[in-house]
């Protein structure tokens, strides 16, 4: 029994009938555990070490294990035992392959049938649908802004490789399937405008939730010095660039190569916007209205120089000789 214990120490204070019978502990000497209250029995196969700490995570476990070998956490639930961005510990969602049917109290059950191995992994001892699967199906549940919000937060930590999950699926899209639309939507629009980071993409999203033009990603400007830069976002009919500082241009060589290149695009008629990873990601509204106000004073000073060509051309126009 002690061999158990210390295995249970190991599973948010939890272990299977099937545990128990390889450390050979009977059914009968469960049972009377369970009498004297030192184990709780909480599913058919699932027990409980009494005075183990409740935990959510000890839930999601349970409720896996509850639902057979092939019993996965998944959706929102698999979204935070992956550490996506946007999501928190609470609602419980599992998935098992169709037709299997299972209900638990406080767990939200999904079937599957094109859930395979390869869609599954651990976390610990938490058994738990894939990264690039998770991102998939949490469509059904999560919203847009969610759904990319998380995306991007596992990129940044290099969870997901994105042409596996294109390619998955690609697989498991077909005509009604849950969840497949929205990550659709999301893979697709990602591939369209191709944005070179996370900072990158999440700059686009405030500039489009705030009704703002969207800029060309990493456009090459040729320097009179012969080189060629790449602003990470620019409005080309404005010639108005965003440079989006990631914490690798906090280095005082970084910063000073930054303010060259910045004069060098300046000379050229380019008005450089800076943003930093904090700004961008965690004040996006003070972003968003640098960005408004630098999209409207270029606009101003485009119409005035325009108006000021088209006045010299009619002067020139009148018939005045020198």
């Amino acid at each position: 029994m002690e061999k158990l214990l210390v295995l249970a120490a190991t599973q948010f204070g939890l272990f299977t009938r099937l545990d128990a019978h390889e450390r050979r502990v009977s059914d009968h000497m469960l049972q009377a555990r369970v009498r004297n209250g030192s184990l709780e029995q909480i599913a058919t196969n699932v027990y409980r070490v009494a005075g183990s700490p409740n935990s959510w995570h000890q839930d999601v476990l349970a409720a896996c294990w509850a639902g057979g070998p092939r019993c996965v956490a998944s959706h929102r639930t698999a979204c935070v035992l992956h550490r996506f961005d946007g999501f928190r510990a609470g609602i419980i969602e599992v998935t098992v392959p169709r037709p299997q049917r299972f209900r638990r109290t406080g767990v939200v059950v999904h079937q599957s049938t094109d859930l395979v191995p390869a869609d599954c992994m651990s976390i610990g001892p938490i058994p738990v649908t894939t990264p690039e699967r998770t991102l998939i199906d949490s469509g059904i549940v999560a919203g847009y802004d969610r759904l990319e919000e998380a995306w991007d937060g596992a990129e940044r930590d290099r969870l997901i490789v994105t042409d596996e999950l294109e390619r998955r699926h690609t697989q498991i899209r077909r005509r009604g399937r849950n969840g497949a639309g929205p990550s659709g939507v999301c893979i697709d629009q990602r591939l369209d405008v191709n944005p070179h980071s996370v900072l990158e993409r999440r700059f686009l999203r405030l500039l489009d939730d705030a009704g703002l033009p969207t800029p060309v990603c990493q456009y090459p400007i040729k320097l009179m010095s012969g080189r060629t830069a790449y602003l990470d976002c620019a409005l080309v009919d404005l010639t108005l660039g965003f440079e989006l500082d990631g914490n690798h241009h906090a280095t005082p060589k970084r910063r000073a190569s930054d303010n060259l290149r910045s004069s060098d695009l300046a000379d050229l008629g380019w008005d450089i916007r800076r943003f930093t990873y904090d700004q961008v990601m965690r004040h996006g509204d003070v972003v968003v209205r640098k960005v408004r106000a630098a999209i409207a004073t270029r606009s101003k000073l485009r119409r005035s120089a325009t108006e000021t060509v088209a006045e010299w051309r009619n002067f020139g126009g009148g018939g005045l000789r020198w």
